[in-house]
């Protein structure tokens, strides 16, 4: 397994958790390629080919529209979309010789509901989503498998502290969001894809 964090005072964390045996670890920036193609190299080059992408980077914000601070967009756009589009850009061509592979990323149900002091976030997942459709469109018959998860609010300790006065029992729970990922990632899937809620994998 190869873990990317997205920070580098998160690659030590990462370690901790998940030990050094067949585990590798390291730091892509959201825009910076050369490290990216570095890094699925070198996990191709130690562990073998790549099987799945799961992308479960994001962040979310809430600003009312207009108190938004200049960067605020471009910061959930590079958590929430750029991430990810840069490891699966270095991830794609590998795939397609191989013929086989899994893209999986997290957007949001919320999208198209609008949400207030929700528009950069909706805006980022939103274009994540478009993302997910079009390279979908595109790699259509190469055995390449791009999809999104879809969840509502996920029962994160984030999440708890950021809306405490939230009831939480009807958020999703984290451990049903990663077994959601595998199954996309790996299972056969219901064709109504590429966009998946939950319950669609139930």
């Amino acid at each position: 397994m190869a873990l990317v964090a997205r920070h580098a005072w998160q690659v030590p964390k990462l370690q901790l958790v998940f030990g050094r045996e067949r585990v590798l670890c390291g730091h892509v920036g959201a825009q910076d390629s050369e490290a990216a193609a570095g890094f699925v190299k070198g996990t191709w080059d130690a562990l073998g080919p790549i099987d799945a992408l799961i992308c479960a980077n994001g962040a979310f914000g809430a600003t009312a529209a207009g108190k938004d601070q200049a960067g605020d967009l471009q910061g959930l756009l590079e958590a929430n979309l750029l991430t990810g589009a840069n490891l699966a850009r270095a991830v794609i061509g590998r795939m397609q010789r191989r013929g086989a592979g899994s893209l999986v990323f997290v957007g949001s149900d919320t999208v198209g509901s609008g949400g207030k002091s929700m528009t950069n976030y909706l805006a980022s997942k939103a274009a994540l989503h478009e993302y997910v459709r079009a390279m979908s469109f595109e790699l259509r018959g190469s055995g390449i498998r791009v999809v999104a998860l879809v969840p509502g609010v996920i029962d994160t300790k984030a999440n708890r502290a950021a809306m405490p006065l939230v009831d939480p029992s009807q958020w999703v729970p984290l451990v049903e969001v990663a077994n959601a990922l595998l199954q996309l990632a790996f299972a056969p899937l219901p064709d109504t894809g590429p966009l998946y809620p939950p319950t669609a994998l139930r």
